[in-house]
């Protein structure tokens, strides 16, 4: 969740960006920045393994913050705000909702998972990750983008559940 994130502009920054990592691990990756847009789409598995794709949402991080940090998320209540369903051309929707169904199933999830993407300024699209275990309260963006879709918070309870005894061999 961001936790030792930093966004590093200036080799001046560098530094600080290091220390700030290394105080929460050992270990640190570091990655180009990629200027676009925060997509998001939720998946939800059915008993038969099929998929239901939500509508898109986005993330826009108040100017502040400069980009979705630990801080925008669970901080700062104004850092951020969730736009759902995200103003997006209807084939760049499509497309999105596409790649989240197949990168769900080429990574193997199961039953939940929320795809989150980047929107580039000239409207390239590119997987940022999968959250297997996403935010879910009824204000976590995998909620939000489920209503947008129709699908209310406590279906999905409703449909994990059923999903969970069907792939336990029982039923509900």
């Amino acid at each position: 969740s961001s936790v030792g994130v930093s966004k590093v502009s200036a080799e001046k920054d560098y530094e600080a960006a290091l220390t700030e990592g290394f105080r929460h691990d050992r270990k640190l990756l570091a990655e180009e920045f990629i200027r676009g847009r925060e997509i998001e789409c939720s998946v939800l598995e059915d008993t038969e393994g099929g998929l239901f794709v939500s509508r898109t949402g986005e993330i826009v991080p108040a100017q502040s913050h400069g980009f979705y940090s630990y801080d925008a998320k669970y901080i700062d209540e104004h850092g951020a705000a969730l736009k759902v369903p995200a103003e997006l051309p209807q084939e760049i929707e499509g497309s999105i909702r596409a790649m989240a169904a197949k990168a769900f199933r080429a990574v193997g999830c199961d039953g939940m998972a929320r795809v989150d993407f980047f929107v580039t300024p000239d409207m390239r699209v590119l997987i940022n990750e999968l959250n297997t275990i996403p935010g879910f309260t009824d204000i976590s963006m995998y909620s939000k983008a489920m209503a947008a879709s129709g699908v209310s918070y406590c279906e999905i309870i409703d449909r994990l559940v059923a999903h969970g005894l069907a792939r336990a061999g029982r039923s509900a």
